[in-house]
């Protein structure tokens, strides 16, 4: 049985828990920097940052020092879908090519693309995108889009599960088409404002926000090697990627407390309610019945099931949680609820895309719940 947290505060144990195994997974893979906060019935419990937001300045971050959220911008983006289809605005069953002619040669749905199911081909994944245009500050998602349209679909749509970034970009160009706003437009109106996340807002690449973090990475991965970057175990500052490519699937950024907002909210009831709020913690099916599963097993060895929110619902150490990670260069960021616990969780770090964050967030979850 798993006792909820007391609101006023973390144990003592707890705290040491989470602080030694914080520090230790800082200093075993060269993190700069974390911020945790944990909230309990939309209470803050816990909020604290270690180590350096700059490193080669020695600037600390602190608990509002803003990160690149990454690919937990899907969940905003999937909750712009699914209050465009609560205000009857769009169904989600309807093909994409009804909103984007030019995938009308398709039958993928939107249903398919919040559950990664829905096979169009991800410009993401491939070397000649990292080599020729995620660094270019001149270049935004449109040509990208031109060339997912132009290959054929990957898998019959619903047939499998398959992590795809360019569709979480085409259903951000659906939600301006269904609004008739620019999309941070319409999550700003829809959720940003009225939920006081007020630290939150695209990546702007020539220009770095006060107290912004700065990204870092080891040159690990080996789509970066082909292009001159040989060490794996030199800290360095991370290659700017330009988020405008990425959008719907990852381009916004900010601090840890706005995402706690937003959960809080979730939890409380104050995003959705209904069936909208039901749909957004929905685990998504293939045309088999089967679940919709993308990325590593868990600690429970159970995959996460992707959920028709953007999140994944996955089983820790005797806990049931819905979360996301996300994860560009130099940035890595996971924020997560744990509804039976009313349990709020975020970690923001700036090291990022090569490293496991399960190593650092596993022990923070298990710290906030006892047997």
């Amino acid at each position: 049985m798993i006792a909820l947290l007391a609101a006023a505060a973390l144990s003592a144990a707890q705290i040491h828990t989470i602080e030694t195994s914080v520090r230790q997974s800082m200093a075993a893979r060269q993190i700069p920097s974390v911020v945790v906060r944990v909230d309990v019935d939309g209470t803050n419990v816990y909020s604290k940052a270690f180590g350096y937001r700059d490193v080669a300045n020695r600037a600390a971050a602190d608990d509002r020092t803003r990160y690149q959220y990454g690919s937990i911008t899907k969940q905003f983006t999937a909750a712009a879908v699914l209050a465009l289809q609560d205000d009857g605005k769009l169904s989600i069953d309807d093909r994409i090519g009804k909103w984007l002619p030019a995938f009308a040669k398709f039958p993928v749905t939107i249903r398919q693309l919040l559950i990664h199911t829905g096979a169009v081909a991800d410009f993401t994944e491939h070397p000649w995108y990292l080599k020729e245009y995620f660094t270019n500050p001149f270049v935004n998602y449109e040509p990208l889009l031109k060339w997912s349209a132009s290959q054929p679909l990957e898998f019959a749509p619903g047939s499998k599960a398959q992590y795809d970034n360019a569709g979480y970009v085409i259903l951000a160009r659906i939600v301006e088409k269904a609004s008739g706003k620019t999309f941070f437009d319409y999550l700003k109106d829809r959720f940003f404002s009225p939920l006081g996340m007020t630290s939150v807002a695209p990546q702007t690449f020539f220009r770095i926000e006060p107290d912004t973090a700065n990204g870092y990475m080891f040159a690990a991965i080996p789509e970066l090697q082909t292009i001159g970057l040989k060490s794996k175990s030199e800290l360095f500052p991370a290659i700017a990627w330009n988020l405008e490519q990425a959008d719907g699937a990852g381009f916004l950024v900010g601090d840890a407390a706005d995402l706690q907002k937003w959960d809080d909210a979730l939890l409380g009831h104050r995003v959705f309610t209904g069936a909208a709020e039901k749909l957004f913690y929905t685990a998504g099916r293939l045309g088999n019945g089967k679940p919709a599963y993308t990325g590593p097993e868990n600690p429970a060895r159970r995959p996460a099931e992707y959920c028709y929110g953007g999140v994944a619902k996955f089983t820790g150490a005797g806990y049931e949680a819905y979360g996301a990670n996300g994860g560009t260069p130099g940035f890595l960021a996971f924020t997560a609820t744990i509804p039976a616990q009313h349990i709020a969780l975020t970690i923001l770090t700036n090291h990022g895309a090569d490293l496991d964050n399960s190593k650092l967030t596993n022990p923070v979850l298990a710290a906030l719940v006892t047997k």
